[in-house]
């Protein structure tokens, strides 16, 4: 099952499917509205933050295609998964978010 989240370009994630709640635990009311950092462990956020600002202010995405992450469960226990992401474009073409497709690792 692939999950979908999508996030705006300040990282607040406006969609979030049921295959969302079940990978990462986290139901829909609980994750829309919140920053991505819900499901990316303490460690990682500078990282994330940065590497998403400058995604989203260039358009130029640094990842590989697919990338295995550990992400934050619910219940406190690491979740490995495989991601892509692609930018959610405006009508000026501009990224006005980004949406993750993610499965189990």
């Amino acid at each position: 099952m692939t999950a979908i989240v999508r996030v705006d370009r300040d990282g607040i994630i406006f969609h979030w499917d049921a295959a969302a709640e079940q990978l990462f635990g986290f139901t829909q009311a609980e994750a829309v509205g919140s920053p991505l950092e819900l499901i990316i462990p303490q460690p990682s956020h500078a990282c994330h933050r940065q590497g998403f600002a400058n995604y989203v202010t260039t358009g130029i995405k640094t990842l590989p295609e697919t990338v295995t992450a550990v992400g934050h469960h619910k219940n406190g226990q690491p979740v490995r998964f495989q991601i892509s992401t692609k930018s959610v474009t405006d009508d000026k073409g501009m990224v006005a978010g980004v949406e993750g497709s993610m499965r189990a690792a």
